[in-house]
């Protein structure tokens, strides 16, 4: 793993989950987590709105099957154009939107291709299912460039993360990754990064993505790149349970775990990081929070080198 470029130590990764992007809503709810807590430089990785990954995974069976589509996509348009249009005044909506249908646009491209052939490809699979993340992505750094405050920039990272598929996973080429990385963003940028979520390409330039949990994966990646001092992981739970709430009610959030103590806990089926999405961070020893987009205020649970 290449050592960070010589970034400022006070970055800080924010990872939010579909549940925390699934409406107009839960992105101003997200916004003011990010706003309230005044960091001078954060990334900030979104996941697909809720939902929106498995509904492009089943647009891509319905034209396997040589079903119609139309529909489907219609319904991915409204879904996120209601949303721009609650957050957005028509005229900062208007590229928002013309972008989302040149998208579209592109992926009825594919789907008619596999259409004929009655088969995806993995990389058209992996194509038409990382829009979700840009889309969301996309709109969060509209609407939070909107508010005026500081500085906003969207950071695709089809175009910074570069990652082999091998047998256990997506391997990243940190040094490619890295460069580009500097590439794309100043040394002395201030402000908010919004970066997309679960998307990277490969060494031929093509879009793929990190596999299932892939965001948390990209800013666990991120994290690195940035030699962040910590990452934020939230989600709709308060942080990780000491037991699953639907077996014992009781069950309370666990305050601080190592690493090691937040592996054995994912092996054995608990609602925590996956240990592959874990290891860039571990590497480096960055802390990891588990917290609650919906009680903020909440600590939430440190995962850190030794509790």
């Amino acid at each position: 793993m290449q050592s960070p470029k010589n970034w400022p130590k006070d970055w800080i990764v924010h990872k939010f989950g579909g549940t925390s992007v699934a409406d107009a809503a839960c992105f101003r709810r997200v916004a003011d987590i990010v706003e309230a807590r005044a960091e001078p430089r954060q990334a900030i990785v979104l996941s697909a709105c809720r939902g929106v990954t498995d509904a492009l995974f089943s647009v891509v069976a319905t034209a396997e099957a040589q079903g119609e589509t139309a529909g489907e996509l219609a319904a991915l348009r409204k879904r996120h154009s209601d949303i721009a249009e609650e957050l957005l005044s028509s005229n900062e909506a208007a590229p928002y939107l013309a972008a989302l249908d040149a998208d579209l646009d592109d992926i009825k491209g594919v789907l008619q291709t596999i259409k004929l052939t009655r088969s995806a490809a993995p990389s058209a699979r992996d194509l038409i299912a990382g829009y979700g993340e840009i889309w969301s992505s996309r709109l969060f750094a509209r609407f939070l460039d909107a508010q005026g405050k500081r500085a906003v920039q969207w950071c695709d990272a089809r175009t910074v993360l570069v990652v082999d598929w091998g047998p256990l996973g997506p391997a990243v080429d940190w040094r490619e990754s890295q460069s580009n990385l500097s590439r794309a963003l100043a040394s002395d940028f201030q402000g908010a990064l919004v970066i997309t979520g679960f998307v990277a390409s490969d060494r031929r330039g093509a879009q793929t993505t990190l596999g299932r949990n892939g965001s948390d994966f990209s800013a666990s990646i991120f994290g690195v790149l940035l030699d962040a001092a910590e990452i934020n992981i939230w989600t709709d739970v308060e942080g990780v349970l000491s037991a699953d709430p639907r077996r014992v009610p009781d069950a309370t959030v666990i305050d601080q775990l190592s690493y090691n103590e937040a592996m054995e806990l994912a092996y054995f089926g608990a609602k925590v990081l996956h240990p592959q999405t874990m290891a860039p961070a571990v590497k480096r020893g960055t802390p990891i929070w588990i917290k609650s987009t919906f009680a903020p205020e909440r600590p939430g649970t440190l995962i850190c080198a030794a509790p």
